[in-house]
């Protein structure tokens, strides 16, 4: 299924890519921002940070290449025993997207959609439970971990505002992005405050 995905998104690139070659000007913005993130996966909040580049494919559509990266820092459970619930996640992304303006006023604020295959490296490891253990030491609990490393290819949805800077070489962006993996959607959900600059 990712498979078909990736081809479809790599012909639909290189289709507008080729039909827009006659516009004279293209725009390179790089934006970079931060913000909260969520794993709905194992139930854990985190922060990211991201970076991308924006190439403008036509007026409404650009191409955007990005890297970001993850990392938890609290468990969605909140339990009295400090050893329970230490789960932990973190990871490396890098995505594609295809985005398409679907509303964009006279004085340039857009809302987009965005879609696109997305390549995560990274790790979590969880407490999968604990049994209650009796030796010379006397009663305690004895917990169960898991780890498990990730190298896999997903997708990601993302709802872009795009809004114009008091100065002419920068930009304002706030986006959602929902990026799924193994048939889970959405495992990761993160919302970035971002700044543009524009290159060319």
């Amino acid at each position: 299924m990712t498979i078909k995905i990736l081809q479809h998104f790599i012909l639909l690139t290189l289709f507008l890519g080729s039909s827009s070659f006659a516009q004279e000007a293209k725009n390179l913005t790089y934006y970079i921002g931060a913000g909260p993130a969520i794993d709905g996966n194992i139930g854990l909040y985190g922060i990211h940070v991201s970076n991308e580049l924006s190439y403008s494919l036509g007026k409404r559509t650009t191409l955007n290449p990005s890297l970001t990266y993850y990392q938890s820092i609290k468990s969605f459970d909140n339990f009295d025993d400090p050893n329970f619930g230490q789960d932990n996640s973190s990871g490396l992304f890098t995505s594609a997207t295809l985005k398409y303006d679907v509303l964009k006023t006279k004085k340039d604020f857009r809302i987009s959609l965005a879609f696109g295959p997305s390549f995560q490296i990274g790790s979590e490891n969880s407490t999968d439970g604990a049994y209650l253990r009796q030796d010379e030491l006397g009663t305690y609990y004895e917990y169960l971990y898991s780890i498990e490393r990730f190298a896999r290819l997903g997708y990601t949805q993302q709802v872009v505002f795009d809004w114009k800077s008091k100065n002419e070489n920068r930009r304002n962006s706030a986006l959602v992005s929902m990026s799924s993996f193994g048939g889970y959607w959405p495992w990761y959900l993160m919302a970035t405050y971002r700044m543009g600059f524009k290159l060319k």
